[in-house]
């Protein structure tokens, strides 16, 4: 792996009706993922893999964000990403180490703990919704902790999108 884009999903519906793991995007996450997939689509990504939990707002998250991210791309739903810690994510991060570049998109915290763990830098905010963090790592086969640089880390706000780092 050399590229690793870390995605949070967008903003969910504050609901007690439903549980957790079924909760949608708010209209201000589908507005917001607008924004981010604009910022997304000057990359032009190539064709790879895509981690993504299987809890409704992050299936919702990557429809939004799916052509930015390149539709021909491999789509991976787990649900070994629902709310996983830092050891899970890299766990699964391993078994797909020999792709070029992995998108992962997910919660909270484990997301925020991969971007400081990859990096070194424990000072980094956590990723708010509607977030997206990329990690570059200069050799492919060292893939650790403090291996990897911050690209950016971005979050789309109020319709506009802001840079964290």
């Amino acid at each position: 792996m050399k590229f690793l884009n870390i995605i949070r999903h967008g903003e969910a519906e504050n609901t007690l009706m439903k549980n957790d793991f079924e909760r949608e995007l708010s209209s201000n996450g589908h507005e917001d993922l607008k924004e981010l997939n604009k910022f997304l689509f000057q990359f032009l990504f190539k064709k790879h893999k895509i981690l993504c939990s299987s809890a409704k707002r992050t299936i919702q998250t990557y429809d939004n964000l799916k052509y930015s991210l390149n539709e021909d791309s491999r789509l991976i739903l787990t649900d070994d990403l629902y709310l996983a810690n830092l050891k899970t994510i890299n766990s699964l991060l391993l078994e797909h180490s020999k792709s070029r570049m992995i998108t992962i998109i997910g919660h909270n915290p484990g997301i925020s703990d991969l971007v400081s763990y990859f990096t070194a830098n424990y000072e980094v905010p956590d990723l708010g919704t509607s977030s997206a963090a990329q990690i570059c790592f200069d050799n492919e086969k060292k893939v650790g902790e403090g291996e990897g640089s911050i690209k950016f880390i971005i979050q789309s706000i109020d319709e506009n999108i802001k840079s964290i780092i």
